[in-house]
């Protein structure tokens, strides 16, 4: 059996669980292995049960997984997972020294998600999967020695993307010469309300000449389920035909390919993107984003509008839209985006991942 440590909510989004969930559907098609995952609240629980995975609710704060390590033996003694996945912001050394062991007392394995590279992190194998990753073995082998621990087994790059099942094993995608359609995607809880702001703004500056730009063009907007606006989105775009909204998406892959381009922040949804083949221009909300946005950047895959939290509020509603629509109207530089895409991201990242912690154990 596999077992995640992982939590979603308002403030931190749904990234780590829609993670998690895509290495423990690879465990099963691949492996042949359950999931058990546990979580400090039930937010996503419905969600995860719905996929066919049992959870364990703590009813603990995300913030401090210190104070549930007793909860967690308890578990680990009684399921003896042959893999542990822990995928949060808040672990400490501690707490991951604490699972290591555990884990490997019951001869499993440790296996830790990381994009922030903060510290030496206590495990059997670390998975960085950003465009950057590889970039960065040196300084983690730097952390280690500093820290006196032995290396974990490294999983590093773009191969080692945990994408759900519909981003798999995707045709080459034709370009279309005249772009209709652009995707606006802003995260699922979307904490600084970009979505509400590019929507009023399309919406306002309608027949301004500064919004004429945007004519002739299809604008879909994703809105996750933990997203606190979508009465108001809905109340100011109202009839607005260029403005389609889409709630709580099942199909993720078929609205990306469906889509000329994208407008997305930097998460993990960029490579979503990349495995879709669809073209897009991506903007920095957070430290942890920065990284990753330079680093498609750097690479020629996908254009970085800047931090949206360095620009005045009312410039950043122009400014996204403005670069996603160029992006949309040059044919050759979105034929050229799509082949750097298909090259970078072929969405087998989960199947590697699974085939690698069970070879370890």
């Amino acid at each position: 059996m596999l077992m995640f440590r992982a939590d979603g909510n308002s403030q931190v989004g749904a990234g780590h669980i829609m993670r998690c969930l895509s290495i423990a559907d690879a465990g099963r098609r691949y492996a042949g292995e359950d999931s058990l995952f546990v979580l400090a609240s039930d937010d996503f629980k419905g969600i995860i049960e719905g996929r066919g995975y049992r959870c364990a609710v703590l009813g603990t704060d995300y913030r401090h997984m210190e104070s549930e390590t007793g909860r967690m033996e308890e578990l680990i003694y009684c399921h003896k997972p042959r893999a542990l996945v822990a995928d949060s912001y808040y672990v400490t050394v501690e707490y991951l020294d604490s699972l290591k062991d555990m884990a490997g007392r019951v001869g499993g394995r440790l296996v830790y998600l990381d994009d922030v590279m903060a510290f030496a992190y206590p495990c059997h194998i670390l998975i960085n999967y950003n465009i950057y990753g590889p970039d960065q073995r040196e300084f983690y082998e730097d952390l280690y020695k500093q820290a006196g621990y032995g290396l974990p087994k490294f999983l590093l790059g773009t191969d080692y993307v945990p994408l759900r099942e519909e981003f798999q094993n995707l045709a080459a995608r034709e370009t279309r010469k005249e772009a209709k359609d652009i995707l606006i995607s802003t995260g699922g809880a979307d904490m600084e309300h970009i979505a509400l702001g590019l929507a009023q703004y399309l919406v306002r500056t309608r027949d301004w000449q500064e919004g004429r730009k945007f004519d002739g063009f299809r604008f879909h907007f994703i809105v996750g389920a933990m997203n606190g606006d979508l009465e108001k989105i809905q109340a100011a775009t109202g009839d607005d035909e260029r403005i389609v909204l889409h709630v709580q998406v099942t199909d993720m892959q078929r609205l990306m390919s469906q889509c000329d381009t994208a407008l997305s922040a930097a998460g993990s949804t960029l490579y979503e993107l990349c495995a879709a083949q669809t073209p897009a221009v991506t903007y920095i909300l957070a430290d942890n984003q920065e990284p990753g946005a330079k680093g498609f950047e750097r690479y020629g895959v996908l254009a970085c509008a800047g931090d949206a939290r360095t620009m005045e509020r009312t410039q950043i509603p122009g400014r996204l839209l403005g670069a996603a629509v160029d992006l949309a109207r040059s044919y050759e530089r979105r034929k050229d985006v799509i082949g750097r895409q298909r090259a970078l991201v072929d969405g087998d990242g989960a199947k590697r991942i699974v085939d690698s912690m069970l070879a370890c154990v």
